[in-house]
C-alpha cells in the first residue's frame, strides 16, 4: 500500500480508530499489529524473514549487554545483518561483474538467479545495526522489551524508507507510549497533505512523465531536452523522497509521536558538506557516526581523512543500490567533500545563515548536484556517459520543452519558499487558531491540496526510494 493510495487511507482510518478507541496499555500492541500487518501487504513471504532478522538481533542485543566479550555478539549481528543485506540485494551485481571473467578464463557460466529484494531492508537493516551498536558503546540505558524492539524496528509509518532512527530518540517515546495533541495532529495533517502533493502533482503527475522519456534510449539527441530533464529529475527526486519523508512524520504525528526531519532545503547548499547536512539527513548522520567517527574521522591527519571521507561516501552510494553507477555517484560526492576540505578556510566549522551573497555558490553547487545526478538515474554506466555526451553536443538550439521549463521554474519557486514556510509555519498557525474561521480556512486549503492530487494523478507511483 502506497502512502498516496485509497487503500492506505482506509488502513490509516482504521488503525487510528482503534488506536485510541483502545485503552492505553494495548496501543503499542496495535501499532505492533498494525505494522506486521502493513509490510505483509506488500510482500507476505518477506514477513518471515523480518521477524527473523528481529528475533536474531534481539538475542544477540541480549547477550551482548550480558556478556563479558561484548564485541563478539556485535560482530555477530553485524556479519548476520550485512550478510542478509549483502545477499538479498548485491548478489545479482557481484555475479554479474565477475561471470564474464569467470567464462573468459575458466568456461564457467550460469543464468543469473532473479532474488527479489525486500521492501525496507536497507533502512531497517541500518536501524538495527545502529541499535546494537549503540548497546556494544553503552549508549542503551536499557534493553527493551521484545515487543517494543520490534516496534522500534517495524514501525509502519517509517519502515518502508526510513527516516532512519537511533534507539536514543525513539525509543523513549516508545516507552511513554503516543502522547497525541491538536497541535501534534494539526502538524500531522499538513505534512501528510504537503507530502501528497510533492509526492502526486509535483514528482509524479509534473515531473516524472518528461523524465522518463529522455532518459529512455530512444529520446531525443537535443541537449536542451536532456539539461531539462537533468533538472526535472533533481526535483523528481526530491519532492519524491521528502514527500514520502512529510507523510511519514505526518501519520507518526497523528499517533503522538516525533521523527525527524530528514530533508533541509538540500538545493539551498553552498558547498558538499552542507548538502549532506540537509539532504536524506539521517543516513547521513548514520554514515557519520557509525562509519566515518569509527574509522578515525578527521582526527588522524589530511591523508586519514580524506581515505576516510572517499570510503564513506563509497558505501553510502553503494547502500542506494546494486549498480556500479550509484558506486561512482558516491564517489564523486566523496571527491567534492575531499576538495572541499582542499579549499575552505580554516576555521569555518559550521554552516552561517544564507545570504543573498551567497547565491553563486549555490548556483554552482546546484549544478554539480544535478550533473551527478545522472548515475543515479542512469541503468547503467554505459547510459551515463551517452546522457552526458548529449548534455554537451548543444544540438538543436532551437528546441526546447517550454512548458517543462515553466514546471522546473516552479519547483524551484516552491523550494525556495519552503524555507519561509518551515520557518514561519508555527506562527501562521497559531494566528489561525485565534479565529473562528481559522479551522475552516486550513481545512479547506488541505482538502483542496488533497483533492487536486487525486484529480491530477490518482494514486500516483511507487516511491523511488522503495528500490533501495
Amino acid at each position: 500500500m502506497l502512502f498516496n493510495s485509497v487503500q492506505f487511507a482506509l488502513f490509516l482510518i482504521f488503525v487510528l480508530l482503534f488506536y485510541y478507541g483502545l485503552p492505553r496499555k494495548f496501543q503499542g500492541a496495535t501499532l505492533l499489529t498494525a505494522s506486521l500487518i502493513f509490510y505483509t501487504l506488500w510482500t507476505p513471504a518477506y514477513l518471515i524473514l523480518l521477524l527473523a532478522e528481529i528475533g536474531i538481533n534481539y538475542a544477540l542485543l541480549r547477550a551482548m549487554v550480558r556478556s563479558k566479550r561484548p564485541g563478539l555478539y556485535l560482530v555477530a549481528a553485524t556479519l548476520f545483518t550485512l550478510g542478509l543485506l549483502g545477499y538479498f540485494k548485491y548478489t545479482a551485481m557481484l555475479l554479474e561483474t565477475l561471470l564474464p571473467s569467470l567464462a573468459a578464463n575458466f568456461g564457467w557460466g550460469f543464468q543469473i538467479p532473479e532474488i527479489l529484494l525486500p521492501l525496507g531492508i536497507s533502512f531497517y537493516s541500518f536501524q538495527l545495526l545502529g541499535l546494537s551498536i549503540d548497546a556494544y558503546r553503552g549508549q542503551l540505558d536499557e534493553v527493551p522489551s521484545l515487543s517494543r524492539y520490534a516496534l522500534f524496528v517495524c514501525f509502519f509509518p517509517q519502515l518502508i524508507a526510513g527516516p532512519i532512527l537511533r534507539g536514543s530518540e525513539f525509543l523513549p517515546q516508545l516507552e511513554r507510549g503516543g502522547e497525541p495533541t491538536w497541535d501534534r495532529s494539526r502538524r500531522g495533517l499538513w505534512l501528510i497533505a504537503t507530502g501528497i502533493g510533492k509526492k502526486v502533482i509535483l514528482a509524479d503527475f509534473l515531473l516524472a512523465p518528461f523524465v522518463d522519456q529522455v532518459f529512455l534510449e530512444s529520446a531525443p539527441a537535443s541537449s536542451n531536452f536532456h539539461w531539462v530533464a537533468l533538472y526535472s529529475f533533481a526535483f523528481q527526486i526530491y519532492f519524491d523522497f521528502s514527500g514520502y519523508t512529510d507523510m511519514a512524520r505526518g501519520i507518526a504525528l497523528l499517533l503522538g509521536f516525533e521523527l525527524p526531519m530528514n530533508f533541509l532545503e538540500p538545493y539551498l547548499s553552498r558547498n558538499p558538506s552542507e548538502f549532506w547536512r540537509r539532504w536524506h539527513k539521517t543516513l547521513s548522520r548514520w554514515l557519520a557516526d557509525y562509519v566515518y567517527i569509527p574509522l578515525g574521522g578527521n582526527r588522524r591527519g589530511r591523508s586519514r581523512t580524506y581515505s576516510n571521507l572517499a570510503l564513506t561516501m563509497l558505501l553510502g552510494g553503494l547502500w542506494h543500490g546494486a549498480n556500479w553507477t550509484f558506486v561512482i555517484w558516491g564517489g564523486l560526492h566523496g571527491l567534492l567533500l575531499i576538495l572541499h576540505r582542499l579549499v575552505r578556510p580554516r576555521g569555518i566549522t559550521r554552516a552561517e545563515p544564507l545570504a543573498w551573497r551567497d547565491a553563486p555558490k549555490v548556483f554552482f553547487f546546484f549544478n554539480l548536484v544535478c550533473l551527478l545526478w545522472v548515475f543515479f538515474r542512469a541503468p547503467d554506466l554505459e547510459f551515463a556517459l551517452r546522457y552526458f555526451e548529449r548534455l554537451f553536443t548543444f544540438s538543436n538550439p532551437l528546441a526546447w520543452p517550454h512548458i517543462q521549463i515553466a514546471v522546473v521554474g516552479l519547483c524551484i519557486g516552491l523550494h525556495l519558499a519552503e524555507r519561509s514556510l518551515r520557518v514561519h509555519a508555527p506562527a501562521i498557525r497559531n494566528r489561525l487558531g485565534q479565529y473562528w474561521w481559522g479551522g475552516m480556512a486550513e481545512g479547506a486549503v488541505l482538502g483542496a491540496l488533497i483533492g487536486l492530487a487525486l484529480m491530477v494523478g490518482g494514486v500516483g507511483g511507487d516511491f523511488i526510494y522503495f528500490q533501495f
